[in-house]
Parts: structure tokens; C-alpha cells; sequence
């Protein structure tokens, strides 16, 4: 019963949203090809979304047979005079035609109408992804982060380079940047590249020489992915590590309080505090926290230690004990895994499966993607190491758009939320340039990533076949309608990118004849058109058998 039960639920998650999907986007790549045929007097023959048997269908007043066939993996607009699968001109047929045969004929369509017909269907489908970017961004518009670094990592590119906390990032490679999010999707298609980062430091620009880092992460589903990372993040003032000794515990300062202000200068990151605590060694300062909703000032006299700048130089600073991120548990979720397990609020985590961690987000996506699947995990508790196993176990969830989803978790949390976020409304005009935007940011990054595997920066098993688009359909389809579409759009990018492609079978290979050509004054012959089709239906098979293994591998893997 349970199997059955799983087996219908698989049906529903992802083949049905991954046919409804690619139904979608077939449809409108088609109906690209069909509208502007049928502009340039083209007749059209069929319109099939799927291939094989029909399933049903009709035919309208124009004689096109409108058609849903059995194999829904695809889908094709044939037009009259267009019978072969290369689309090559038949001098034979041409001139068995009438007059007004072959002026309705695909093959007899004047050059440009040919390459406009073809070049539709693609084009179709960046429009239908602005479209919907454009939706999105319109009614539900977006939350951002500035892009103020609020921690550096140690051992990281950046700070290897010398980024400190505090700066504001404003450019890379001379791109200009606003969020927090264009520095990371522009780094993470660079690991192994230098880059030049553009910050804003006490009011003055410096440019910092950075190479990103390749780094496997996983989503909240467990799937793995390869990008680049410089160690940078955003992090909220909040507390998750006090040195036992410091002075900033002497004073009762605890794991979890929020920071809230230091003599009176209110906190935007816990960093705006850190310099100035390290500006004033040996001082009396006023800490200013906030603990379970109520607000105390807490007097501490900093410490003094000597630290090492970058030039080499010796200086005293501040110091009082504290620090902003910390594999720490902050709050454990009542009748949770984590509690079942025995953790307790301020243990901190040193690993999981024998995974150094070094933060409760580590945490937190490693149980995302280990549902049900015990954990061993090792602890520092007052000083002395344990062990302990816990099993991650999926609680709905809901998100700011109402969204529900399925999230395995062990319930515990380190405190910290995103710092200076700021949310984006648009208009219909603005929604729609952010529209464009985002399509051509998916395209660049398409291209990106095929240097990156090229170049041999990032590898190709990240390609994915239709066993991984169906699985992340359903993923998609259980965090909400909105994702689905975001997703939906993405794939129409992919979808006319690589139909664009100048392999022979592909709209990209026929636009590539017709420029020969426009050139040569006549199309090439029909054995070399011939030959190019074998070639590229080759080319093509192999790319498909190469992202199914993928899937596959992935998968047993």
C-alpha cells in the first residue's frame, strides 16, 4: 500500500507537473514556428505537441491538423512542402508543384520568410520567459540584500585578499552590482578565474584581486551543485559564540542575544560593532542587547590584544569576546529531532557523518537533503566531545508568498537572519525590464557555464537529461504554483538556447543553411545537407544519451 501510495505520489510531483511543463513550453516554441508561417502564407500541415500515435484531434477551416500525440517529449509543426526531417530543398518536388503549390510551400517561401519561420520558435520561447519573469516580478515583486560584506571566512579567497567586513560592494570586473545576489550568481560562475571586486571602503573605491574558489553545496533537496565562492556572507547581529573567559561574558552577554547598539551608535551588522569595539582597547563601552524582547545595557571594559595588520605592523585593538557565526545551536524546536536526540541550546556541532561543519546552515541543508536517514553527529559540549545520532524528519512549511512545502529538519536554528534586506515592488514597465534582465542573466550564465566546462573549470555531470528536469519539476511543484512557472521559465531559456544552436536537426542548424545560403546565392546540395543532418543528429543523440547517464548516475550514486 505504501509503495503504491509513493509510486502515485512520484506520478504527481514530477512526471505529471514535468508533462505539463514541457507541454507548455512546446507549445509555445511551436506556436512561434506556426504563427509566423502561417504570416509568411506558408499552408501548415499539422501542429503536434508530442510525437507518435495520435491521441486525439482536429483540423480547422485552414486543413491543419491539430493533434496531441502519445509521446509527450517533444512536439513539431510541419508545413507544406517540408515532408523531409532535414527541411532540405526538394528541387523534384519543387517543380512537380502549381504555381500556387509552390507558393505556399514552405521550400518555396523566399529566404528571409524561411529563416524568420525557424527563428520564431526560439524566440518564442525567450518571450514567454520574459513574460513570466515579468509576472512574477509584478505581483509578487522581491525581496533583496545589499551587497555589504557582514563576514569573511577564514582561509577564504576574500580574505586572502584583503576584503574586510563592512565593505560595500559595488562593482565586478567592472560590472556594476546592487544585491547581494548578482556578486554571488557572477562568482559563482567563475571558480578557478580572477576577478576583480570593486568595493567601497570608508568612502573610497579599492579594487581587490579575487579567484573564486569550486565548492560543492546542496539545495534544500539534496541535489549537488559546483560553483564558485570567495567566502563572503551576510550575517545579522546576533551572538552565537562567547569565550567563557571574555569580557564580554563576564558581563552576561549570551548566545543568541541580538546586537542592538554600542554607546548609543546603533548596529547595521555585527561587524559596524566588531571595528568599533577593536578601535577601543582597554575602554569602557555600553553593549546595548536585546534578549526575549526586552532591551539591556550591559557595561563592558574591552580587552586588549595585539593583532597584525596588513602591512605587517603590530597594533593593539579591542577585543570583548564574542563572535557573529558559529556552528551554535541557538533555539531547538520543541518535540523535534534535535531534541528527541538530546542536543542542547549551545552545543556546538563539529560535525555530521564525519563532515567538518562550520555553520548550523551547513547543518541544516546536509538534513534538507537526508530525510528520514539517520545522522551522526559529533558535539562539543562544556568543553568534552559526544557523539550523538538524530534523524531528520519533514515538517511543512510556509513561506512569505503562502507557499507550502516539505522540508526535512531537525529543528534547530543558530539564530541568524539576513541583514538589510529591502523589498522590490514593480510596475508593469519595470516588472518587464526585470523580465528581460533575468532572461538575458540565464542566457549569459548558460554560455558561462559551457566555457567554464570547456575550460575545464567545472565539469560537465551538472547537465542534466529528463529523468532530472521531471525530478526537479516535482521539487519545484512542492514549494508552489510561482515556482513551478519561475522554473518553467528558466527551462523555455535553456530550451531556445539550445535550439539555436548551429547543429544540422536543430532551428540553429537550419538558420546556419540559410545564411550559407544568402552567401552562395543557392543552398547547398542535398547530399551535403544530407551528410550535416547525419552529423548533427549524431551530435545531438549522444548529447541527449550523455544527460541521461547523468541522470541516471546521479541517481545510483
Amino acid at each position: 500500500m505504501g509503495s503504491a501510495a509513493g509510486f502515485i505520489g512520484f506520478l504527481t510531483n514530477n512526471v505529471i507537473t514535468f508533462v505539463f511543463v514541457l507541454s507548455l513550453l512546446v507549445f509555445v516554441h511551436e506556436m512561434g514556428h506556426y504563427l509566423v508561417g502561417r504570416w509568411s502564407g506558408i499552408r501548415i500541415m499539422a501542429f503536434s505537441i508530442g510525437f507518435g500515435p495520435e491521441i486525439a484531434g482536429f483540423t480547422d477551416r485552414h486543413g491543419t491538423r491539430w493533434k496531441l500525440s502519445l509521446i509527450p517529449l517533444g512536439g513539431y509543426v510541419r508545413f507544406f512542402g517540408d515532408e523531409d526531417a532535414s527541411s532540405k530543398t526538394d528541387v523534384d518536388q519543387l517543380s512537380a508543384m502549381t504555381e500556387e503549390e509552390r507558393a505556399q510551400s514552405f521550400a518555396g517561401a523566399r529566404l528571409w520568410k524561411r529563416a524568420a519561420t525557424v527563428a520564431a520558435g526560439p524566440i518564442a520561447n525567450f518571450l514567454l520567459a520574459i513574460a513570466i519573469f515579468a509576472v512574477l516580478f509584478s505581483v509578487y515583486g522581491r525581496t533583496v540584500a545589499d551587497p555589504v560584506v557582514a563576514m569573511v571566512t577564514r582561509d577564504g579567497a576574500a580574505a586572502e585578499a584583503g576584503i574586510e567586513p563592512g565593505d560595500r560592494l559595488i562593482a565586478v570586473d567592472g560590472n556594476k552590482v546592487t544585491t547581494f545576489d548578482e556578486v554571488q550568481r557572477y562568482v559563482g560562475l567563475r571558480p578557478g578565474r580572477t576577478i576583480v571586486l570593486t568595493v567601497d571602503r570608508d568612502g573610497q573605491n579599492r579594487d581587490f584581486r579575487i579567484v573564486p574558489k569550486l565548492v560543492e553545496d546542496t539545495d534544500q533537496f539534496g541535489n549537488k551543485m559546483e560553483m564558485g565562492r570567495i567566502g563572503i556572507a551576510l550575517v545579522d547581529p546576533v551572538v552565537t559564540a562567547v569565550e567563557p573567559a571574555g569580557p564580554a561574558a563576564k558581563a552576561g552577554v549570551q548566545a543568541g542575544d541580538r546586537l542592538i547598539a554600542v554607546d548609543g551608535n546603533n548596529a547595521a551588522t555585527y561587524y559596524d560593532i566588531g571595528r568599533y569595539i577593536a578601535e577601543r582597547p582597554g575602554k569602557s563601552i555600553v553593549l546595548t542587547i536585546q534578549r526575549d524582547g526586552v532591551i539591556r545595557d550591559l557595561p563592558i571594559v574591552t580587552a586588549t590584544l595585539t593583532d597584525t595588520d596588513a602591512s605587517g605592523d603590530k597594533k593593539d585593538v579591542g577585543s570583548i569576546g564574542i563572535a557573529p557565526i558559529d556552528p551554535l545551536i541557538a533555539s531547538i524546536g520543541s518535540d523535534s529531532p534535535a531534541q528527541t536526540a538530546g542536543l542542547e541550546l549551545g552545543d556546538r556541532i563539529l560535525s555530521v557523518d564525519g563532515r567538518e561543519i562550520g555553520s548550523i546552515g551547513e547543518v541544516q541543508r546536509y538534513a534538507a537533503a537526508h530525510a528520514d536517514k539517520p545522522m551522526a553527529l559529533s558535539i562539543e559540549r562544556n568543553g568534552q566531545t559526544r557523539d550523538l545520532t538524530v534523524t531528520p524528519k519533514k515538517s511543512e512549511e510556509t513561506d512569505v508568498f503562502g507557499a507550502r512545502t516539505e522540508i526535512a529538519t531537525i529543528g534547530i536554528s543558530d539564530g541568524q537572519k539576513p541583514i538589510r534586506l529591502r523589498y522590490e515592488a514593480y510596475g508593469p514597465l519595470q516588472a518587464l525590464t526585470e523580465g528581460v534582465k533575468q532572461t538575458g542573466s540565464i542566457v549569459s550564465g548558460t554560455f558561462e557555464y559551457i566555457g567554464n566546462v570547456i575550460g575545464g573549470y567545472m565539469k560537465a555531470d551538472q547537465l542534466g537529461g529528463p529523468i532530472r528536469v521531471a525530478q526537479l519539476s516535482g521539487q519545484m511543484a512542492t514549494l508552489g504554483f510561482a515556482a513551478v512557472l519561475q522554473f518553467a521559465a528558466i527551462l523555455s531559456v535553456s530550451i531556445g538556447l539550445l535550439n539555436l544552436m548551429p547543429v544540422p536537426v536543430l532551428d540553429g542548424g537550419h538558420l546556419m543553411f540559410y545564411a550559407i545560403e544568402a552567401v552562395r546565392g543557392k543552398p547547398l546540395g542535398a547530399r551535403a545537407q544530407d551528410i550535416a543532418f547525419r552529423i548533427g543528429f549524431a551530435m545531438v543523440l549522444s548529447l541527449m544519451v550523455f544527460a541521461t547517464w547523468n541522470d541516471i548516475s546521479s541517481r545510483i550514486g
